[in-house]
């Protein structure tokens, strides 16, 4: 299966089992004392952290809400979703040493992308594995009461790619947040990463009428038709890396007058070196949710297959792009842009 960063989070309680089951290095015997025991994870995590050759991309969502414009059926009052959109992530790359200092570039802008912050850092141990931020960087950009981030990120395990799965205090309910840190395995440019990624965000952010249409072979679920894109919108759109897709379900009065009532459904999204990674996912249903769009050509397209998970005992549906020797189920999302025609 191929390698994949962005595939699902992990309940809290089946992290541990997974953590605690599949680590069976002697330092995590119980017959060590607690304060070797807590030694020797912070050691671990800081061994895995510097010894990475290419350095870890890393995508954070700080704020993430399953709840939010999910349920394609709910009406949404006429211009009610203004001011009420979530917030959506943000793409890094992290080179850790081994004197205590992270070399961080992010996705915000095209400085960040070519312009590396160096910080500090450490690995502490209370509660749960600790790597705290300590002194600025650009994560702390998002430590504040809008974004709700956090400097101090706690270790929770491993997804079964071996990616690195971590949460803040900030949060005691699961999937509120979204933390994955992935080993880069090829020499490539950080920057290729970021530059790829970020044009693909912009692109995004640029279209001007994207709508999503979910499918399997001809038969439509989801359609938006909608043009929600003032330029207070735009600004919202872009400030929050989140976005809304609307349906009119009852249709106005008047001749090209915005819908007397809408549906829809959104989620915070963040460029990737492949297209955008949606979060918490737009969720046509609990088993139907599309995450990772991959970029094809002006449009960006996630084709659902289904794998099997050997850790949960589970099947569930991730994109094709993700895992390409997945069964497939038929299941399309993909989001382009309209071209508007006016009645005369």
């Amino acid at each position: 299966m191929k390698k994949a960063y962005s595939l699902y989070i992990i309940p809290l309680l089946s992290v541990l089992l997974f953590w605690t089951g599949c680590t069976g290095n002697a330092e995590y015997r119980f017959d060590d004392s607690p304060s070797d025991r807590n030694r020797n994870a912070t050691a671990d995590l800081r061994k895995q952290l510097v010894e990475a050759p290419y350095g870890w991309k890393v995508i954070y969502f700080p704020k993430t809400d399953s709840l939010l414009f999910s349920n394609p059926n709910e009406v949404i009052g006429k211009y009610q979703y203004n001011g009420r959109y979530g917030y959506g992530g943000y793409y890094y790359i992290m080179k850790f040493d081994d004197k205590g200092k992270v070399a961080i570039t992010a996705d915000y802008d095209e400085k960040t992308i070519t312009t590396p912050q160096t910080s500090e850092f450490e690995i502490r141990q209370n509660s749960f594995t600790q790597l705290s931020f300590t002194t600025y960087n650009s994560i702390h950009d998002l430590v504040n009461d809008c974004f709700g981030g956090s400097s101090d990120f706690l270790f929770m395990g491993y997804d079964y790619d071996g990616s690195l799965l971590f949460k803040t205090a900030s949060y005691n309910k699961p999937a509120c947040e979204y933390i994955v840190f992935t080993k880069l395995g090829k020499p490539n440019s950080p920057v290729e990463y970021l530059t790829t990624a970020y044009k693909n965000r912009r692109f995004f952010e640029q279209m001007p009428n994207p709508q999503l249409h979910i499918r399997i072979g001809g038969r439509s679920f989801f359609r938006s038709d909608t043009h929600a894109k003032s330029a207070g919108q735009i600004r919202e759109i872009i400030a929050k890396r989140y976005h809304l897709f609307l349906f009119g379900s009852k249709p106005s009065a008047f001749p090209d007058g915005f819908p007397d009532e809408i549906k829809g459904l959104g989620s915070g999204f963040v460029g990737t070196e492949q297209g955008l990674t949606f979060r918490s996912g737009l969720r046509y249903d609990k088993q139907r949710i599309f995450y990772d769009f991959k970029r094809e050509g002006d449009k960006f397209v996630c084709e659902l297959v289904k794998v099997y998970d050997p850790y949960l005992h589970t099947t569930r549906l991730v994109a094709k792009h993700l895992a390409p020797d997945g069964e497939f189920t038929g299941y399309i999302a993909e989001i382009e842009n309209k071209i508007q025609i006016k009645a005369d």
